[in-house]
């Protein structure tokens, strides 16, 4: 079969169509007739009149014949030249006419500036360019925090209803509360707030202790903590060289702290009262108190002439247990010319007193009520029952000297003390018993929190 050329006379197929006609079918898109190709421009002239009465219709103005730059210079460049001394004028800054000699206020919630016109010194500056090139500064909060509205009842609260709020909370919350602002940090220093302190078996680290005694701490215990050196640190400024603490009982019991630390400390403490540095290591200074416990401590033969010479007669409860070979008959006799006010010594485990510092005890100390002469080897059991000379004495403990045969006698010479009444000593003691929050009766803890 031939391909046709045509179809009818009057529409004749080119080569073109007839391509178009062997091809395979498929989809066309549809063609959209565009109707802008045989648009003819019109050009409307209308009068003067007629114009101005289209333009109100409209809401447009005509623009003046004189004003083709002040147009360019809005729009094109809506930014003039300010002329002043200064070269330091942000861009985008309106034109003064005239600058007064007065500070601007700052308002960081709503701008830089005030809005009321009376008190805003910048009210005459005439305002250039367009509405979007006049800007205003203000505070945003970050992203991620949201801005809290509402009333801060807080701060409507006197200092002395959130004193008593802070009583209530544990020393590791109220030193949180003291970053809050200006006015919870003063309060939260507060020396009625810091009277007691337990810090035991606790890491101190350096310069803690010196900003702890200036919040006006009287009972601190600091049993088996370690205290890191310098105690006081000048960078903050908390503490006057010449400033002395409150505290008045102190318990440093197994306490890691140097010598050159604890003279330091001591040094400082000029009102204590009660004091125990049992297992520290002393020197050759010491200061005035009534109770003393230096038990176990390794004081050479040097130290403990020293200290029974040195010692104040406001003592009144004295441990120096474990001298074993350092503590001799002759510094018996000089403690008791020292102190003659003791009513507790505790001498146990010195095994060179012999029988003689009995009788200095028995003469000398005539208001003892207590006192523990445990595993003194030395000391005849025959010389005991002159401790009843001493008619204010109670109890009188000889653990490891006696056999039980020779303990019925001593009860019998002695039938109105109690005979080793206390295995563990308590004499100058902090802490006894079941009460391991406590030192010397009192607490150390302002709750139980």
């Amino acid at each position: 079969m031939e391909p046709m050329d045509t179809i009818d006379d009057d529409f004749p197929l080119t080569s073109r169509h007839i391509e178009l006609l062997k091809a395979p079918a498929r989809k066309r898109k549809p063609e959209i007739e565009c109707h802008t190709r045989h648009v003819v421009p019109m050009t409307w002239d209308l009068g003067q009149e007629n114009m101005t009465d289209l333009m109100d219709d409209m809401g447009v103005s005509q623009i003046d014949e004189k004003s083709p730059n002040q147009l360019k210079r809005e729009f094109l460049n809506p930014t003039p030249e300010v002329s002043t001394q200064s070269e330091l004028i942000p861009p985008g800054a309106p034109r003064i006419t005239h600058v007064p000699n007065v500070q601007p206020q700052i308002n960081t919630s709503f701008g830089l500036f005030s809005t009321n016109a009376g008190l805003n010194p910048y009210a005459h500056i005439e305002p250039q360019g367009t509405k979007e090139s006049l800007f205003f500064l203000s505070r945003r909060l970050p992203a991620n925090k949201k801005e809290i509205s509402g009333i801060n009842y807080v701060d409507k609260l006197s200092d002395e209803m959130i004193l008593s709020i802070f009583r209530w909370l544990p020393k590791h919350i109220l030193v949180k509360c003291a970053r809050v602002c200006k006015r919870w940090h003063r309060l939260a220093v507060d020396e009625t707030l810091w009277r007691r302190l337990d810090l035991n078996s606790k890491i101190l680290k350096k310069g803690v202790l010196g900003r702890v005694l200036q919040r006006g701490v009287v009972v601190l215990r600091l049993a088996k903590t370690e205290i890191r050196t310098p105690l006081f640190l000048d960078s903050y400024g908390v503490f006057n060289k010449h400033r002395f603490s409150k505290v008045q009982y102190l318990d440093l019991t197994m306490a890691i702290i140097t010598t050159e630390a604890l003279e330091q400390l001591l040094s400082r403490c000029r009102l204590l009262k009660k004091l125990s540095l049992e297992n520290c290591q002393l020197s050759d200074k010491i200061c005035r108190l009534d109770a003393l416990n230096i038990a176990w401590t390794g004081m050479t033969r040097g130290a403990v002439l020293y200290l029974v010479i040195c010692l104040p007669k406001s003592v009144t409860k004295l441990n120096l247990s474990g001298c074993r070979e350092t503590l001799l008959d002759e510094d018996i006799q000089q403690l008791c010319n020292s102190c003659p006010g003791i009513k507790e010594l505790d001498i146990s485990d010195a095994t060179l007193l012999t029988s003689q510092s009995i009788q200095y005890i028995s003469t000398l100390l005539q208001q003892l009520e207590y006192i523990a002469l445990s595993r003194c080897y030395h000391i005849m059991p025959s010389s005991l029952p002159l401790l009843g000379h001493i008619r204010t004495l109670i109890a009188v403990d000889v653990f490891g000297m006696l056999r039980e045969s020779a303990l019925v006698h001593l009860r019998q010479a002695l039938s109105n003390c109690g005979i080793n009444k206390f295995p563990f000593s308590s004499i100058a003691r902090p802490t006894t018993g079941i009460r391991r929050t406590s030192i010397w009766g009192l607490r150390a803890r302002d709750s139980a929190v």
